[in-house]
């Protein structure tokens, strides 16, 4: 039997018939739209993300891999905001030279990481779209935070201190791994930084009223801290000596992992401005083991952003990554 677009929702993307939704899912997959019950003392963060393959992931990647890090690069986006994420939709286009068994198969594979990433970070899939074409995944994706607690890019104020969350570069690192079948730790670790980032929605939830301005790490760290430098109207000037940068990241040598770590990409940490009256709070969560944070810069009077390494000044570009 064909497997068709029905037959692939009800049986592998639906929940199953024991499982237990929020009460705030009126009516989940099923109908021609969901029905949820926001909470009327909470503001909805809405955030949508479209990877397509061989562009954001490779096409002959694992299906449950490719489902993480399609879910977790949006739970990034609910971090960033300081969002609780709640529930999502699943856009999600097949090739069409695709069989029926072939499509059967992937898609089994691709729910299973779904289904266990969403269990991890407790939010539900309420609805979506299936269709033929360029293999890619999109999903919309909300979440709830108190009224005037969302994390911005516009708070940041000269004298604030800049800091990330993590270690930056290791999934630009992988890039040169990820066609790599040998076993090796410093290769599995890269990879799996690749594949199922650590999208920091605890530790944005956290950061509400500690922060002035937050963004996540998705096209690097010059080009994402420049984004709040715009939106806030300052400058940032940042000591790459402290950035924190993994071991293995280490390996591929001083200046690569400099160039990584700043402009990589595809990290999904937080950067994000503390002013310096809150920084004895953000000192308390992090002697609790609640927040890994590094203070990497200062905001200053002015525009843009300039780097300091080893004492003389760091040129490079701050694109980033450009969809276009």
């Amino acid at each position: 039997m064909a497997a068709g677009e029905f037959e692939l929702i009800n049986h592998y993307l639906k929940p199953a018939p024991d499982e237990i939704l929020p009460d705030s899912v009126l009516l989940g997959i099923g109908d021609d739209a969901a029905l949820i019950q926001p909470s009327v003392e909470q503001h909805l963060a809405v955030a949508t993300d479209t990877l397509v393959a061989d562009v954001h992931f490779p096409a002959t990647a694992p299906a449950d891999l490719i489902a993480e890090r399609s879910l977790r690069v949006n739970l990034s986006d609910m971090a960033a905001m300081g969002a609780e994420p709640q529930w999502f939709t699943l856009s999600l286009t097949l090739p069409s030279e695709w069989d029926s068994e072939c499509r059967r198969d992937w898609v089994a594979t691709f729910s299973r990481g779904l289904k266990a990433c969403a269990k991890q970070f407790g939010c539900v899939l309420i609805g979506g779209d299936t269709t033929q074409g360029p293999l890619s995944v999109g999903i919309h994706m909300l979440g709830q935070v108190p009224p005037a607690e969302a994390l911005r890019r516009d708070g940041a104020e000269p004298g604030d201190f800049v800091l990330v969350t993590g270690c930056l570069g290791d999934a630009a690192a992988a890039l040169a791994v990820l066609d790599d079948d040998s076993t090796d730790s410093r290769r599995d670790y890269l990879r799996d930084r690749y594949y199922r980032p650590s999208p920091r929605v605890a530790e944005g939830q956290l950061l509400r009223k500690i922060a002035s301005s937050a963004q996540d790490i998705s096209d690097g760290l010059l080009a994402d801290l420049n984004h709040i430098c715009q939106a806030s109207d300052v400058a940032a000037e940042l000591d790459l000596d402290q950035l924190p940068m993994s071991a293995a990241l280490a390996e591929a040598g001083e200046s690569d992992a400099v160039r990584l770590a700043t402009s990589g990409g595809d990290d999904y940490e937080l950067v994000f401005t503390v002013a310096a009256e809150n920084m004895p709070a953000l000192a308390m969560l992090q002697a609790e083991g609640k927040l890994e944070a590094t203070v990497i810069g200062r905001i200053l009077s002015g525009a843009g952003v300039h780097c300091q390494w080893q004492g003389d000044v760091y040129q490079s570009s701050i694109t980033g990554y450009q969809h276009f």
